[in-house]
């Protein structure tokens, strides 16, 4: 890997290392729903994941939680959005 994500990528690779069997089977389940799902699944699920996370006592899932909130704050599309005519 090349590019400036290698880090937060390594990091999550050696989270998944350091989990138990089941809880690997969990996180695999998580992550196959997220990368197959919409749009709109992908952001309640980031949404979900961010509620559970954000009280938790560990302060490194807090910090984790709290830089998702970009993300799941971004405004969503509107259906029928059309430009305006030049």
């Amino acid at each position: 890997m090349d590019d400036s994500y290698d880090t937060e990528v390594y990091a999550v690779l050696l989270s998944f290392g350091m989990l138990n069997k089941a809880q690997r089977h969990a996180f695999a389940e998580q992550f196959n729903r997220f990368t197959w799902g919409s749009a709109q699944l992908q952001r309640r699920l980031m949404q979900q994941w961010s509620g559970r996370c954000r009280d938790d006592a560990n302060p490194m899932t807090r910090m984790i939680a709290e830089s998702s909130a970009v993300y799941v704050a971004t405004p969503r599309k509107r259906r029928g959005s059309k430009k305006p005519s030049e």
